[in-house]
């Protein structure tokens, strides 16, 4: 017999017998039948404990399925009970000068708001780094970021185009003057200027200028440049930075810069050498520096510290070589400190002047962005329909728990399948009808529908648990219904801090509805709480379970012994049955003889 089902239950290897058994070779009985017959009813005793243990195991589960529907009431109740999420308020600006956010702290009203500064951020911004280019200038004095060379450009005017040859030798001046004859030939009228290090053609018709060999557009920055009409119609096509700006891929040698050398910036040095860009450099101070952000912006030649954050942030920058600071710019320098944003609010007739250094502010609960300065005003109002929402919510996930509770305490078992037919939520079901545990939790909770808090009950906010002019189905089921016109009217008469006040309420004058629900589920469901001591690890069942456990081990070791003493006897059977049929065999052949 086959008792490794059972034995696995109660996490016990059981050993069959690894001899292979063959019964009625002499007697011609079913020794195998018989031995199992045997055993069937010796192992009815065991049969009841295991059918015993699996109804504690299945109430266990039935027992952990309450416990997780109401913890469900319990994590819902400790976020419903909190004023910012039960009584949500929002904050609205009359215009673009600020956002605004109220938490349910914020005092409702109308705030006037007079913003005479934002916040900015201070910013240092170095001298150009580079050469100052004139008309004067030869092209190949242009070194700063290309090595100049002769070059070809061609010029195309609508259908017509020609080509210009351009020296490294050849002046600024001489070059604009060249430019306006050659746009001149091609029937355009062209006014070519050179001004802070950029040059710009402007002409009456539309044109194109491309490089045919050389590097004169990239010389003048003119390859990443765009064609652009100007408020005169012309079309006008500009360097699109300082032609003198040096590249950020310059070295500090390149400027004239040597050895190693160390560059402080509010009090942490950047270790620098000569072999570095000017990209380098910029790198390293964002990396060594934490309040400090560096560019260089290669259009104006110019390195720009800003700091990270708004305020009147001084930016320190100092070296013990003056060759350093001078190359790098730092020694004629611009620095911009950066503003705390002041706003002046008033509300219900009393003015509060706030500053701050970053543009986020608050006052009591109403925190507001500004984007500009300016006059505005901010209205603070509870969301009443959010309110709403959030006890809609709150009724159903009572129901959804009180509906659960009452199905496990009436449902029936399941007696149309076996149990190998039915899946995991069939064998428990109806194991806690009639439980004594789920009713006094059940009508623990029903009780809560009464509670009083500062005299006011669930009626007073629209919220009922009787069935009125109909049955008493869901006065028995603990079901409540949300009229939201009635709550609406007493939010209306008592203020959205009431509606708060009822739930959520826990000082030393009492405990609000959902708190006082929040605990309850909580004791019930904890580590070593009320359901855990019946049904968890180490609770009244799991100590029943241990001892049928141990009654089962005893049992099943023995009915190992009684199945191989049974084989042992009907072996000794077979073998007494041999012997007397050899003898027998024996002496009708004797006698057969003497005949």
């Amino acid at each position: 017999m086959d008792l490794s089902s059972i034995a696995s239950n109660i996490n016990y290897r059981y050993q069959q017998s690894s001899q292979i058994q063959i019964g009625g070779t002499v007697s011609g009985l079913d020794t195998a039948s018989i031995i199992d017959k045997l055993m069937q009813i010796e192992s009815l005793p065991l049969q009841r404990l295991n059918d015993k243990y699996v109804s504690y195991t299945n109430t266990q589960k039935a027992y952990r399925q309450v416990s997780d529907k109401i913890r469900e009431l319990y994590n819902f109740s400790a976020d419903f009970s909190l004023q910012s999420n039960l009584i949500p308020k929002s904050a609205t600006s009359s215009s673009n000068i600020l956002t605004a956010t109220a938490s349910a702290a914020a005092t409702d009203g109308v705030y006037s708001v007079d913003v005479q500064s934002i916040a900015s951020n201070s910013v240092l911004q170095t001298d150009k780094i580079g050469k100052e280019i004139t008309v004067s200038n030869a092209i190949s004095e242009m070194n700063t970021r290309y090595t100049p060379a002769n070059s070809t450009i061609k010029i195309k005017v609508g259908s017509s185009e020609v080509e210009m040859g351009i020296t490294t030798d050849t002046t600024i001046d001489q070059l604009m003057t060249d430019l306006e004859g050659k746009f001149s030939g091609l029937d355009a009228t062209a006014d070519v200027s050179f001004t802070d290090g950029k040059l710009s053609i402007s002409s009456d018709k539309l044109f194109q200028i491309s490089d045919v060999s050389g590097n004169f557009t990239y010389l003048f920055r003119l390859n990443d440049s765009y064609l652009r009409k100007d408020t005169n119609n012309n079309y006008v096509l500009e360097s699109s930075g300082d032609v003198g700006a040096y590249s950020s891929l310059k070295s500090l040698s390149d400027l004239g810069v040597t050895g190693d050398q160390t560059l402080t910036i509010n009090g942490t040095n950047v270790s620098l050498k000569e072999t570095d860009s000017i990209s380098t450099v910029i790198s390293k101070i964002n990396t060594s520096v934490k309040d400090i952000n560096a560019i260089y912006d290669d259009k104006s030649g110019k390195i720009v510290l800003t700091s990270k954050t708004t305020g009147s942030n001084v930016i320190d920058v100092s070296s013990t070589n003056q060759n350093l600071l001078d190359k790098l710019g730092f020694s004629v320098q611009t620095f911009t400190l950066g503003n705390v944003a002041k706003a002046t609010v008033l509300m219900n007739g009393y003015s509060q002047e706030i500053t701050s250094n970053t543009n986020d502010i608050t006052l009591n609960g109403l925190t507001m962005n500004l984007n500009s300065t300016g006059f505005t005003t901010v209205t603070v109002s509870a969301d009443k329909d959010k309110i709403v929402q959030n006890v809609k919510d709150f009724v159903n996930k009572w129901n959804e728990v009180t509906d659960f509770l009452y199905t496990k305490m009436t449902e029936s078992k399941v007696t149309n399948k076996t149990e190998d037919e039915m899946s995991e939520d069939e064998k428990i079901q109806g194991l806690l009808k009639n439980d004594s545990m789920i009713r006094r939790i059940f009508d623990k909770f029903r009780s809560f529908l009464t509670t009083k808090v500062d005299g006011k009950t669930l009626l007073d906010l629209g919220i009922t648990s009787g069935d009125v002019g109909r049955s008493f189905d869901n006065t028995m089921r603990g079901k409540i219904t949300l009229n939201e016109d009635k709550l609406k009217s007493f939010i209306e008469n008592n203020g959205a801090d009431a509606v708060w006040a009822f739930f959520g309420k826990n000082d030393s004058t009492g405990k609000g509805l959902s708190v006082q629900i929040k605990e309850y589920s909580y004791n019930l469901t904890k580590f070593g709480g009320d359901i855990d001591k019946i049904a968890g690890t180490t609770g009244r069942m799991e100590s029943e379970k241990r001892t049928l456990s141990k009654r089962m081990v005893s049992m099943l070791e023995y009915l190992q012994k009684r199945e191989e003493m049974l084989w042992a006897k009907y072996s000794s059977l077979e073998s007494a049955l041999s012997k007397l049929s050899v003898q027998g065999s024996f002496i009708s052949q004797a006698t057969s003889s003497n005949k």
